[in-house]
């Protein structure tokens, strides 16, 4: 996922997938950069990077729930 508008100034996410002991394993990988140059890293620090790894576990949580525990 490329983000063409929105409120970071890049955002790169990737998805792989591999198959692991009679499963899929799904790896997220994500490039990101605040907007605001110096304000925008320290929100980074204090606030941005635990919502999106929030976001991220809200999304495994799921996944487990709908196709069983995480590898």
């Amino acid at each position: 996922d490329v983000q063409l508008k929105g409120p970071y100034q890049k955002w790169l996410h990737t998805h792989t997938f591999e198959e692991k002991n009679g499963g899929i394993r799904m790896t997220d990988q994500v490039i990101y950069r605040p907007p605001f140059g110096l304000l925008g890293r320290l929100s980074n620090l204090v606030f941005i990077r635990k919502q999106i790894a929030a976001i991220f576990e809200y999304r495994r949580q799921q996944l487990d729930r709908l196709f069983g525990e995480s590898l």
